[in-house]
């Protein structure tokens, strides 16, 4: 529980936007290319997709691998899978899905 409330906080130091967040929560299930980032992002954010996945780089939470053509998250990234696994459960249990946080 302490490591889900101190990745907690560090999200919410360096994750600001919701597209960020809908970002990371895609990432989380597995990598990605840019296009399936783009089609998970709500249309409301999808104009802030590239400038996110840029912040998201910036603090290391992602990167993009060029052979593959796929965003994954890192290895500090992987460390705030507790924490978006329980935002996932919250979705599921209130009944929404991911594009809804």
């Amino acid at each position: 529980m302490k490591s889900t409330i101190k990745g907690l906080n560090t999200m919410q130091a360096t994750v600001t936007q919701p597209a960020q967040w809908h970002l990371l929560l895609v990432l989380a299930t597995g990598p990605r290319t840019s296009l399936a980032l783009w089609q998970a992002v709500p249309w409301q954010q999808k104009w802030q997709c590239l400038s996110a996945l840029g912040r998201l780089q910036r603090h290391q939470l992602v990167m993009f691998h060029m052979k593959q053509r796929r965003w994954t998250l890192t290895a500090a990234g992987e460390t705030l899978r507790p924490v978006l696994s329980a935002i996932q459960k919250c979705s599921e249990v209130k009944g929404e899905n991911s594009n809804d946080v």
